[in-house]
């Protein structure tokens, strides 16, 4: 679909849903992704490629800046490298939740706006331990969708991990999206 159409679809959607109009917009030709952002700090990514869904209810309450959560939001998954028997670790931080373990390989990591975070790859096999296997398949048909699959850059993540009770899981649902 040609950005500028996309765009204009987009905010005809929104003004017939009575939602703000998004801030600015930002095509990556790269990867033929077009980037909506809000003033408030909210980005959604629509792949050019695809046709144009309704705005969902997540998105709604994103675009109108409320959070998707009844009660106390869930902590932030942080890693730290490092053992978690070390007496030197730091105490608990509030809406933090802490995971330690041996360092990445510097394949598995990524910095997003000067942040370190996991590789999309990673991020798929971390999400085997805490998912079942129809959640685990929604977050690898979403990672393709926007072009995060690279099954060789899992296979070799994969790879590095360490024994896991959900590997058989992962290992299965990577047979069936990369072969």
């Amino acid at each position: 679909m040609d950005p500028d159409e996309a765009e204009r679809r987009f905010a005809a959607m929104l003004e017939e849903s009575e939602l703000p109009r998004f801030a600015s917009a930002h095509h990556d030709p790269g990867i033929d992704m077009l980037e909506f952002t809000w003033d408030h700090g909210l980005t959604i990514h629509f792949d050019l490629t695809r046709e144009l869904d309704p705005i969902d209810d997540w998105e709604r309450n994103a675009i109108l800046d409320i959070a998707p959560w009844d009660g106390e939001p869930a902590p932030v998954d942080v890693y730290v490298p490092g053992s978690p028997d070390d007496p030197r670790a730091d105490a608990s931080v509030p809406g933090v939740a802490v995971h330690r373990g041996p360092p990445l390989h510097p394949d598995d990591v990524t910095t997003v706006d000067g942040i370190p975070e996991t590789s999309p790859s990673r991020t798929l096999i971390d999400l085997a331990e805490v998912m079942t296997a129809d959640e685990l398949r929604e977050c690898f048909v979403r990672a393709r969708e926007i072009g995060l699959l690279d099954p060789e850059a899992l296979r070799a993540a994969r790879a590095r991990v360490e024994w896991r009770r959900s590997l058989g899981m992962l290992d299965e649902v990577i047979a069936e999206f990369c072969g």
